[in-house]
């Protein structure tokens, strides 16, 4: 597995993971539907910990490579390639760069 997954969606979701598992031990008004927020946590930490996101595989994004704010990768031989493409200069267009 390629990492798919930048320092900054990394800590993005080192932030989210933890405030999710946490809520969900701790938020007994949630009922049941606790175990459901601290899946959801344990999976964003997973992602992070790995640098792989398989949704982020799906749909073309790696967030490891480029200047934009999220890289779409244009290698892609189907739709996703051409989307990325268009994607990524539209971003440069508007400025939308964190380099």
């Amino acid at each position: 597995m390629k990492a798919n997954v930048g320092t900054h969606e990394a800590m993005f979701r080192i932030g989210i993971g933890a405030a999710a598992v946490t809520a969900g031990l701790l938020a007994p008004r949630l009922g049941n539907w606790r175990w459901l927020l601290r899946a959801w946590g344990a999976a964003n930490l997973t992602v992070a910990y790995t640098r792989y996101c398989p949704s982020n595989a799906l749909s073309g994004v790696d967030t490891t490579q480029g200047d934009e704010l999220m890289h779409f990768d244009e290698s892609l031989p189907d739709i996703r390639g051409r989307v990325g493409r268009s994607l990524n200069k539209l971003q440069h267009r508007i400025g939308a760069t964190h380099g």
